[in-house]
């Protein structure tokens, strides 16, 4: 089962299950617990908008997690470079398009959520960097 995940043999739904790290999972979901517990007691024990909203971004984000952690490396690996340089291209594109908020022009307006570029360049710096120094060690 797992051999067949880690070999890229069409893995079925079962092995990429079997292959997730739970131990990462369940770090991630105790991180989480605790800054919810900790934005609660900030609040005087009243679970009023700040507290709700960020169990509410915790649980998208972290539904992104469980989904992304079901790509194959190949596909990082491939996208590398394009999200790169898409994500630089919404870094210039803040000078332009970007909201001023808090006195500082750093977010992207898309209608229904704020974009902040330079969250998302730590991302693709990290996968840019890993392709290309693996890149550069094995070629």
């Amino acid at each position: 089962m797992i051999r067949n995940y880690l070999q890229g043999k069409n893995p079925s739904f079962r092995d990429k299950i079997v292959a997730l790290d739970f131990k990462l999972i369940f770090l991630i979901l105790l991180l989480g617990i605790i800054s919810l517990f900790a934005m609660y007691s900030s609040e005087r024990g009243d679970f009023s908008y700040h507290t709700q909203s960020h169990l509410y971004r915790f649980s998208i984000f972290f539904s992104f997690f469980i989904i992304f952690s079901f790509f194959k490396i190949k596909f990082w690996y491939k996208s590398a470079y394009i999200f790169y340089f898409i994500v630089l291209i919404l870094l210039f594109a803040v000078d332009s398009f970007g909201v001023i908020a808090s006195g500082s022009k750093r977010w992207i307006s898309l209608f229904f959520i704020n974009l902040q570029p330079s969250e998302l360049m730590k991302v693709a710096l990290i996968i840019f960097l890993a392709r290309y120094y693996n890149r550069r060690t094995f070629h």
